[in-house]
């Protein structure tokens, strides 16, 4: 075919022309939806989502089943495509169609007013079996035997500048919002996997739906594994006595954060008293150690709590500022949970609430501005199950070369140096053959997770 004509003329090089024009062919940008794709197929996760999803359409004139409805979006989402919008412009990129499994030369994928509908047609029994799902695909990453599994419990603020259902102004955040529940679970040490989002409303406090997805959760783990050790964690709004409670009465452990107030300063004043000993002494060295820190843990019950519970006080003093933090919890001295080691494992909440700004910033996970809560809470689910593609992505990578500055890269990381990759297809009568860039500079690993993937699709 001839060569178009250029359409512009750029003065980058001293001797040549440098010439552009937009007649490269059948060209994307997203090779990583190949990568999507397959981590979809091995864990047959928008199959699942299909399959736990009512169709009120007419079968038998669909042009778009509900499973690539689903593909598309989620893997538009994984991509950085978060908007409805988006699927106008992108339903015909022939990499998108090939992951989506149709070929570059049909029918283009859907626009946007087909997911408007697909997001407003889903009921509360949709979504209530869509949670389970999610808490299935966490107990089948468990392992064979896992000796303990740790859930974080965490919100966050979605800020909302529309009339969205359940909206409602939070004086602490100072906007109107939703307040999303996530829960992240930790087998023995590992990774953290996402195991569920709820959406709430802007005023929701800590607890709201906690106690019932704990016991929803609880249960999915307990039966492959009645024996493992489950250890709930979250900050002071969780170390309430409903959420003690809850835990207790479903026998799992708890390190929840607690709010200060005068009788706990007043039981913490041996750990204050060797604190402030010990900047006394720091101050009288010119040392320029900047924290001292003392532990101490003692027995503490509130007007309304049923028994006495086990508080952990961390008293630290920053160059002449003190900043006690409680702590409360179950998890027996006895068998090493001294308080200082008590305080390392609540700490370690730091690295899962990175996983927040994940689910968050780099999957757009605050991106609820459908009018209906329903819809809404679609959207989070659609949004968790692309980021959990990418989190089989990154166990992928992490098995496959631990070395690798990709194997700690978190999502957007990963889109931007890793999924991004400029792909050339053309489509014959018995093959669609996929150029992907020689010059990409992860092309060895890309190719071993791909082969990776492929090994584990049944």
């Amino acid at each position: 075919m001839p060569f178009p004509q250029p359409t512009l003329s750029l003065p980058l090089l001293p001797r040549k022309e440098v010439a552009v024009d937009f007649g490269g062919g059948e060209l994307s940008s997203d090779g990583g939806w190949l990568l999507l794709a397959l981590a979809d197929q091995k864990l047959r996760l928008t199959r699942r989502l299909a399959a736990a999803m009512t169709d009120p359409r007419a079968q038998e004139r669909l042009e778009h089943p509900l499973e690539a409805l689903l593909r598309q979006r989620v893997y538009q989402i994984a991509q950085g495509y978060a908007d409805q919008n988006d699927a106008d412009s992108l339903r015909g990129d022939p990499l998108l169609k090939v992951a989506v499994g149709r070929a570059p030369g049909d029918e283009d994928l859907a626009s946007q007013p087909s997911f408007s509908r697909l997001e407003n047609w889903v009921t509360a029994a949709d979504l209530e079996r869509l949670e389970w799902l999610l808490q299935d695909l966490f107990v089948e990453q468990c392992g064979a035997a896992p000796k303990e599994i740790v859930l974080d419990f965490d919100p966050y603020d979605d800020p909302a500048h529309g009339q969205q259902q359940g909206v409602l102004f939070n004086g602490y955040y100072d906007e109107h919002c939703y307040l999303p529940l996530l829960v992240f679970g930790t087998v023995d040490g590992g990774p953290q996997h996402l195991v569920g989002v709820v959406l709430r409303g802007g005023k929701a406090a800590p607890t709201a739906e906690a106690m019932g997805f704990l016991h929803d959760v609880v249960t999915a783990i307990r039966g492959p594994y009645p024996e493992v050790e489950i250890i709930v964690r979250g900050d002071g709004g969780y170390g309430v006595p409903v959420m003690i409670e809850a835990c207790r009465a479903l026998e799992v452990r708890y390190c929840l954060g607690k709010a200060r107030n005068s009788v706990l300063l007043g039981l913490a004043e041996g750990a204050r008293a060797r604190a402030e000993k010990a900047e006394g002494l720091r101050q009288e060295r010119g040392s320029r150690r900047r924290a001292i820190r003392s532990f101490d843990a003692f027995e503490y019950r509130a007007g309304d709590w049923k028994q006495p519970e086990r508080v952990v006080v961390k008293w630290e003093i920053t160059y002449g500022s003190p900043n006690p933090r409680f702590f409360v919890t179950d998890l027996p001295e006895e068998q090493g949970w001294t308080p200082h080691r008590v305080h390392g494992f609540y700490c370690e909440r730091g690295d899962r609430e990175n996983r927040i700004k994940e689910f968050k910033r780099d999957m757009d996970g605050g991106r609820l501005s459908c009018s209906t809560f329903l819809a809404n809470q679609f959207r989070l689910i659609l949004h968790a199950a692309a980021y959990l593609l990418y989190q089989a992505l990154q166990v992928a990578i992490r098995a496959e070369a631990p070395q690798d500055e990709l194997a700690k890269a978190q999502v957007e990381t990963l889109r931007s140096r890793f999924m991004k990759v400029a792909a050339r297809v053309h489509e014959r009568c018995r093959v669609v053959r996929i150029h992907l860039c020689s010059s990409f500079p992860n092309r060895a690993l890309w190719q071993a997770i791909a082969m990776g993937l492929l090994s584990g699709i049944t």
